[in-house]
């Protein structure tokens, strides 16, 4: 056998069944290899290496499976940073394989030359690169358990050209698989029983105790445990963004977003009422905690934290309790020693005074919601989306203008709906390849697609991706003709001196149709809500250009643009 030959075996052999890449002339040996193994793995072919990055993560963050993704040397490494990061900050087990020169050559001016593993050193848990065949089947469990234990993150590794056509020779037992590290997490983990029960008995005595849960309640897909915990203790849920979704948001108890983008004042509120703070797979990062300000010091409330990744804890708040352990796990635990204490506790009137601030901020959204203005409201947008949304569905949004409206307007009914937003770098262009990794996780959910200009400009031509593989796929473009979120900001902090942040707005669907997308250009609600019908009949990829009302003209609901708003019209 081949080195390329043995690494599609061992992939087969830890059940991977598609790749994303592009191809280039350092990667033909591993080409080839796929070709052979077909129908076994797959290989989807991107048109940027960011993009294939991107197809990645989405994939790993719905299989609960590591992403795999390939490129060539040279640029096409360098075009993979990007998704390769975000994967890695985000706790997301994604392994990219570069295909690279010749050892040979090494030093020696080749085109293309480049030393791929230290370029890939600060942004991934694990960054090789390989010397000989025969080491590929090792090195190959060593990269999937370093992506899938401990905190998930990204692993690469670089295949010279003679370890790629290089003659293999197998000896007993050395092509397999560490079976445990197939999915993620790998090796969950459990808390001990003194600690648990020290936590229970916080519980027990706390009067209003809030549920905070973060990107890593999803990823150990601990939302069973995480409402089970919150009905036994009647308490709130809230949520980082990257944790929406965990809990259906029809549920009494679920409160919505909590922090800075898209916030929900309800969840602000309980979090600083609560006399107990429960966070779950939380960095307890910026947006969440509004700079570190939310909650504020009280010396009598009590705060735990439960983490797979003992660094996390105590971090940036000085925790009551430290609970190292996987997510589902530990709330599992903490669930079945509750039930031994007696019953579960009912509603109380403080809970049921946020559910009345919940109604009566939704009665208050409603104007928004249902507006006839023109250019289109973004909540418009949302609420016709929430009116025809599946259930399941996976809802992935760009970083930029759609965020702060997906976060507060949208609502997930749960059986297994997902929403997916680069959270760590907030880097343009995600969606729309994100749709593609999603669509080969769950073949048979609806994906849906949200963006603006700055990301489709990004991300553009994996338009005929979705086309050349006929991906259900409904994509939402929000036309304001600029960088939005970059122009709010300086409309709030620059006096309004616009600099860098306009460009050229025309018909986008004219761009989708180039593709051979069935695409709609929407200029009005009514426009909107017929096309949105025709969208989701339809078993293809359709494209809504929707002209939207730009930032500036009324502010996105961000807490700490709306506290300098204020500010500045007191001033």
């Amino acid at each position: 056998m081949k080195g390329a030959e043995v690494l599609v075996q061992m992939l087969l052999e830890y059940k991977v069944e598609v790749i994303f890449g592009v191809p280039g002339d350092t990667s033909l040996p591993l080409y080839e290899a796929i070709y052979d193994a077909a129908p076994k793995i797959q290989h989807v072919m991107a048109r940027d290496e960011r993009s294939a990055g991107f197809m990645a993560d989405a994939y790993a963050r719905i299989a609960y499976k590591p992403g795999i993704c390939e490129c060539p040397s040279g640029a096409g490494a360098l075009y993979s940073l990007p998704g390769l990061a975000e994967a890695n900050s985000s706790s997301i087990p994604v392994i990219l394989f570069t295909s690279d020169i010749s050892l040979a050559d090494e030093g020696r001016g080749a085109i293309t030359a480049l030393d791929h593993h230290k370029l890939f050193e600060p942004i991934t848990k694990w960054s090789s690169f390989l010397k000989q065949t025969e080491k590929i089947p090792e090195t190959i469990r060593r990269a999937f358990r370093v992506a899938t234990t401990g905190r998930p993150g990204a692993v690469h590794l670089a295949f010279p050209q003679e370890i790629m056509t290089g003659e293999y020779q197998p000896g007993r037992q050395t092509i397999f698989a560490e079976t445990e590290c197939v999915d993620y997490p790998a090796y969950r983990t459990r808390s001990s029983q003194k600690v648990l029960e020290e936590a229970v008995s916080y519980f027990l005595k706390a009067i209003r105790s809030v549920i905070i849960a973060g990107g890593g309640a999803n990823h150990s897909q601990a939302g069973p445990e995480i409402m089970a915990l919150a009905e036994w203790l009647a308490a709130p849920v809230v949520t980082t963004i990257s944790g929406q979704g965990i809990m259906p948001d029809d549920h009494p108890l679920a409160l919505g977003v909590v922090g800075d983008n898209g916030f929900h004042p309800y969840a602000n509120q309980a979090v600083e009422e609560a006399d107990l703070l429960l966070y779950i797979g939380c960095k307890r990062g910026s947006v969440s905690t509004i700079r570190w300000t939310l909650p504020s010091y009280q010396p009598t409330r009590k705060i735990i934290q439960i983490d797979l990744d003992p660094l996390q804890l105590s971090n940036n708040f000085a925790n009551t309790l430290d609970i190292a352990g996987d997510a589902k796990l530990v709330l599992k635990d903490l669930v079945n020693l509750l039930i031994k204490e007696g019953k579960p506790r009912k509603l109380s009137p403080w809970m049921d005074e946020l559910n009345r601030i919940r109604a009566l901020f939704w009665k208050d959204s409603q104007a928004a919601l249902c507006s006839d203005a023109v250019p289109v409201k973004p909540q418009r947008i949302i609420q016709a989306l929430n009116q025809r949304l599946p259930a399941p569905a996976i809802v992935i949004a760009d970083a930029g203008t759609p965020t702060p409206y997906i976060t507060r307007f949208l609502k997930l009914q749960g059986g297994g709906s997902r929403f997916l937003i680069p959270r760590s770098f907030g880097g343009l262009g995600y969606a729309i390849p994100a749709a593609v990794g999603a669509f080969y996780a769950r073949p048979g959910t609806r994906v849906i697609a949200l963006f603006g200009d700055g990301s489709l400009g990004m991300s553009a031509g994996e338009l005929e991706t979705l086309v050349r593989l006929n991906i259900p796929a409904v994509l939402i473009h929000f036309n304001n003709g600029c960088f939005g979120w970059i122009k709010a900001l300086q409309a709030l902090h620059c006096q309004g001196k616009f600099q860098s942040v306009d460009f050229t707005s025309g018909n986008m669907a004219l761009v989708a149709q180039g593709f051979k997308l069935k695409a709609f250009h929407i200029e009005t609600p009514d426009e909107l809500e017929k096309s949105l019908d025709q969208a989701f009949a339809m078993q293809a990829p359709v494209f809504l250009d929707v002209v939207t009302e730009p930032e500036i003209t009324e502010l996105p609901p961000v807490y700490s643009w709306l506290k300098k708003a204020e500010k500045k019209e007191k001033a």
